[in-house]
């Protein structure tokens, strides 16, 4: 699931033409779906299922966990010396999932 939410830019522009919106979810989807690719052909025996939603990520991630058997949220790695932080994502879904939350680092 890639959550994302409209620029403040698009307000006006988004009311005279309702099919921006559209172009943008399109333009989202086609992001996930090229980033994932390269882990579908790798892992061919894990079913993935994309999903694009227009909305805050924490609460979308939350509402999405109540049906899932694990919630897997990414956590950028800084390379603080002070140690791992969550962000604010992370520990809502740490905090709220419907599911097990696993945590994974990543670049």
């Amino acid at each position: 699931m890639h959550s994302w939410s409209q620029s403040a830019a698009y307000g006006y522009a988004a009311i005279m033409d309702p099919g921006i919106g559209v172009e943008l979810e399109q333009r989202v989807a086609e992001g996930l779906a090229d980033m994932i690719r390269p882990w579908r052909s790798r892992f061919t025996e894990v079913t993935v299922t994309e999903k694009t939603v227009n909305g805050p990520a924490a609460a979308e991630l939350i509402h999405a966990s109540e049906d899932a058997a694990l919630l897997v949220v990414g956590r950028r790695s800084r390379g603080i010396p002070t140690g791992p932080r969550l962000g604010h994502v992370a520990q809502a879904a740490i905090h709220h999932s419907g599911a097990p939350v696993a945590v994974v680092p990543h670049q």
